[in-house]
């Protein structure tokens, strides 16, 4: 527990010491990494409703969805607010998180949730039509007078 505090302290200033090694690095063009980072983390922030329509659009439809799945409005909430916090290893964890990660299915045994289960019959319908075959012949008089 004091391990994690103590990271959990040291977490500002490692931040700090990775831009300022950074900004030594390459520059101007770590300000415009955090400038951009940031907007990313605004724009994600305002647009969090989506991440949670496309959650629930997913379950009512009847897809198995699992538990890192169903908690992707929170991983995006939280890659926003990461992102919105300058600094590599938050950005990092951000990316992390975006992941598109899937779990084992919560519920494997029950059918979905709002479908219905039709039954195996076998029968596969569908329509057909012969292609490349040659033409059948004209059909030819019968001729009762033959033997």
């Amino acid at each position: 527990m004091r391990l994690f505090l103590l990271i959990l302290l040291a977490f500002p200033f490692i931040e700090i010491a990775l831009l300022v090694w950074l900004g030594q690095l390459i520059g101007l063009w770590t300000l415009v990494w955090l400038a951009s980072s940031t907007l990313l983390g605004l724009w994600m922030l305002r647009n969090q409703r989506v991440g949670a329509l496309l959650t629930v659009f997913s379950a009512m439809q009847g897809q198995h969805i699992s538990l890192y799945q169903l908690l992707w409005p929170v991983r995006f909430l939280l890659a926003g607010v990461l992102f919105v916090w300058p600094g590599v290893i938050s950005d990092f964890i951000a990316l992390l998180l975006l992941l598109p990660i899937r779990g084992p299915a919560l519920n494997t045994q029950n059918p979905p949730p709002f479908t219905q289960a039709e039954p195996d019959s076998g029968v596969i319908e569908g329509e057909f039509t012969r292609i490349n075959e040659a033409p059948l012949p004209p059909a030819q008089p019968i001729d009762k007078n033959q033997p």
